[in-house]
């Protein structure tokens, strides 16, 4: 059967994707291997407990924001329920201690309450991230063809430029000189999965943006619910969507332009166009069947770094966690102002040393747990190799002993934790890998330093015609929000590539 296109993955990337191309009449066919869509950013239920895998907080998710704008154009906001957050986390610091809203004028002066000998500097740099904002905006929604736009980018839009050239933390260093306070102001860096020292400059303050400009929401019942919404519209768009479903080649025309797919029971589905929502790295090393495309895209690929992965344990509690003192839904813990320092512990495994996230849905939404009792996912930063040459009995151990740790360190700050447990899991990087298909677990697909970021990120075209990537190891990066703005684009790229 021809299909107009075929989507690999029904990550957030290949599920925006397909929402759009089938809105738009396309003839699609969506191929996922896992049994269930959202990829790394699925729910799951234990005992009663619904968990979200991997979301913590979505950005401009919330009514008249851009991810909801999108959903709801294509009718998924009639099949979910929102629910609108005031905030989105409490954030600790060895002497400051504070919940950050949506609003960066109230950031702006919690700052310079605190620090009034930077406030100078303080209004200056907000002054320039306004300034970026609206610049960005402006680029973004510039009708110039790209190659123009990037031509004339020095001279009308000179903050992007600048951004784009430092690390975040130079780009504050020219305006602040306290550590603290800079440390405070690139507390987001945890949404990247790099240090400030290293963290791109321009994806930092998109993601700023997107946290102290826009507003958020959950989904209640769980983001499995709006995923399962995309699949429920795609289906009654005509498109086509098969689970369990493993594609083991991507067919081309002697490597200049996509045929079909092949899958592991040897299947063939025929396309004008691909989208691959699979990691970046397997499509063009692994699934393409050109041996000299691969080899050239291996050399390319094994040159860019990988993000880091991270460790979680997800606990059902037979109390709400307010009752040990989780006054907030999201609470940020450093243990100083140093975050290489802290980011270094994490990856040692120093666990009473390393960041902290703390995160309890049910907060927002009762319904993810049973009647009485709470929930909380504690995660941390962690590499691959601290997991890699092990038994499966010294695997087992590690994660066990592990969990508990992490346990024992959140304890310090909900005191009587681990007297309240009755459901416990735990995933490592090599749960990412299995269930993200994500090498060495990478959550943020390739990590957003200086010279990866931006115009430096791997394109979503590819050297096959009719060839696209979608997700957090391509343009624009990882998270959900960048994720569903990939999506978006691939989509666009095979509309214009099938006109």
């Amino acid at each position: 059967m021809q299909y107009d296109c075929i989507i690999i993955g029904a990550g957030v990337g290949g599920l925006s994707a397909g929402l759009k191309l089938s809105a738009q009449g396309k003839k699609i066919l969506l191929l996922e291997k896992q049994p269930v869509p959202g990829g790394f950013a699925t729910s799951f239920c234990r005992k009663g407990f619904t968990f979200e895998s991997a979301i913590h907080c979505v950005d401009e998710l919330s009514e008249g924001e851009y991810v909801r704008e999108f959903l709801e154009k294509h009718g998924i906001g009639k099949k979910v329920e929102f629910i609108e957050l005031s905030d989105f986390a409490r954030v600790i610091y060895p002497e400051h201690d504070f919940v950050v809203d949506f609003n960066a004028d109230h950031f702006r002066q919690f700052l310079i309450n605190k620090f009034p000998h930077e406030e100078p500097g303080l209004r200056k740099l907000f002054s320039a991230i306004d300034k970026f904002s609206r610049q960005f905006k402006r680029f973004g929604n510039s009708r110039l063809p790209e190659a123009l736009n990037l031509l004339i980018s020095p001279f009308v839009y000179p903050s992007i430029i600048k951004a784009s050239t430092c690390s975040i933390n130079d780009f504050i260093g020219a305006y602040l000189r306290d550590g603290k306070s800079k440390a405070i102001i690139t507390d987001l860096w945890r949404f990247m999965g790099l240090p400030p020292d290293s963290l791109s400059a321009l994806y930092f303050l998109i993601v700023f943006e997107g946290y102290y400009y826009h507003r958020t929401a959950y989904v209640k019942g769980g983001f499995s619910r709006l995923f399962q919404a995309i699949v429920d519209e795609i289906k009654q768009n005509n498109g086509e969507v098969k689970f369990n479903t493993v594609v083991k080649k991507i067919i081309t025309y002697k490597g200049r332009r996509v045929k079909s797919v092949i899958t592991e029971s040897r299947e063939e589905f025929c396309a004008k166009a691909i989208i691959s929502n699979a990691n970046a790295i397997d499509t063009l090393t692994e699934l393409t069947d050109s041996p000299v495309l691969a080899s050239r895209y291996a050399k390319k690929l094994c040159s860019l770094e990988k993000s880091v992965s991270a460790f979680q344990v997800y606990l059902g509690l037979n109390i709400p966690t307010q009752k040990l003192g989780m006054n907030h839904h999201r609470i940020s813990i450093n243990p100083g102002y140093d975050h290489r320092k802290n980011f270094s512990a994490a990856l040692r495994q120093d666990y009473s040393h390393g960041l902290l996230e703390l995160t309890d849905h049910s907060q927002l939404d009762q319904s993810l747990v049973p009647a009485g009792k709470g929930s909380l996912i504690i995660m941390t930063y962690d590499l691959y190799s601290n997991w890699e040459n092990l038994s499966l009995e010294e695997y087992k151990k590690k994660k066990v002993e592990a969990a508990k740790e992490l346990i024992k360190y959140a304890e310090k700050y909900l005191p009587g934790l681990s007297n309240h447990i009755e459901v416990m899991e735990a995933a490592t990087p090599y749960t990412m890998e299995r269930y993200g298909s994500s090498p060495q677990g990478a959550i943020y697909g390739f990590s957003q330093r200086v010279d990866q970021a931006g115009i430096n990120r791997l394109k979503q075209d590819t050297a096959v015609k009719g060839l696209f990537l979608a997700g957090a190891w391509v343009f624009p990066g990882g998270g959900v929000h960048a994720c569903f703005i990939s999506g978006e684009s691939a989509a666009d790229l095979a509309l214009k590539f099938l006109r």
